[in-house]
């Protein structure tokens, strides 16, 4: 295991609903060395409190609310810092954002907000989104806390969050900030929270476009977990790959 600290993505962790082998074992050993790590979520639906209880009652231990950043709260932290006079936001998503924005003392208003976050809702209507289009042309910040394309419910392949933000840039004509999985505002916020160097980390994840990718273009030091599948036809090349490679996350817990 690398002395470092480690930004760890959810989905690194979870395999088919699953712990991913090696996963609670390397959360342990971190524990118990004392090594501090972060897990990115994109889960906008849950706050950290619930990603943390269903990650302890799901196989693992010891996993404390505050060692998980959500991209909701990398979002409400680049705005508090960036833009503090927008403090009437709207949302679409789950309670986790609503939870998130009110800790915070952000005023929940669908009316003439300051700022709209979007994050997936499989319940809205075409009238919500043409209200949401409203706020953004009376000037509201469009903030994407999600950055799936498509996602599988139930067993199928559906719209995803990105392709909703992506028809609300286009309608509106105004650009959104991206605080999702593969996103930089999403890594350089988590270095904010931990307060450390991007040279003081090391990213770990199994998807090479979205966990590893961002990590080298930031000059980050990243550990891709194959999970025993080819890197053949992952796109890495001699300029671009990860500093390292493990199968699985067996070998870290070591």
């Amino acid at each position: 295991m690398f002395r470092k600290n480690y930004l760890l993505q959810m989905d690194s962790l979870i395999l088919n609903g699953r712990p991913a082998p090696g996963a609670p074992q390397l959360l342990d050993s971190m524990w118990v060395h004392g090594i501090p790590y972060l897990i990115l979520s994109e889960q906008s639906g849950r706050t950290r409190e619930q990603i943390a209880d269903m990650l302890n009652a799901g196989g693992f231990q010891n996993i404390h609310p505050s060692s998980i950043y959500t991209s909701v709260m990398a979002a409400i932290d680049w705005v508090m810092m960036n833009e503090p006079e927008r403090k009437k936001a709207a949302y679409i998503g789950g309670g986790g954002i609503r939870q998130t924005l009110e800790q915070v003392g952000f005023t929940i208003r669908h009316n003439a907000p300051d700022v709209l976050f979007v994050g997936m809702n499989r319940n809205m209507t075409y009238k919500d989104y043409s209200d949401a289009l409203q706020s953004l042309l009376h000037g509201a910040r469009l903030i994407s806390t999600d950055s799936r394309r498509t996602q599988v419910f139930e067993g199928q392949q559906m719209i995803g969050n990105e392709a909703v933000v992506k028809m609300l840039e286009y309608a509106s004509g105004v650009p959104a900030v991206h605080f999702g999985r593969g996103t930089e505002m999403l890594i350089r916020m988590a270095l904010r929270y931990m307060q450390v160097t991007k040279d003081d980390v090391i990213i770990t994840g199994h998807d090479f476009d979205k966990d590893i990718r961002p990590g080298i273009e930031m000059g980050i030091e990243t550990i891709l977990i194959t999970n025993g599948e080819s890197i053949m036809e992952m796109g890495i090349t001699e300029d671009i790959h990860p500093t390292y490679i493990v199968e699985d996350l067996y070998g870290l817990a070591r």
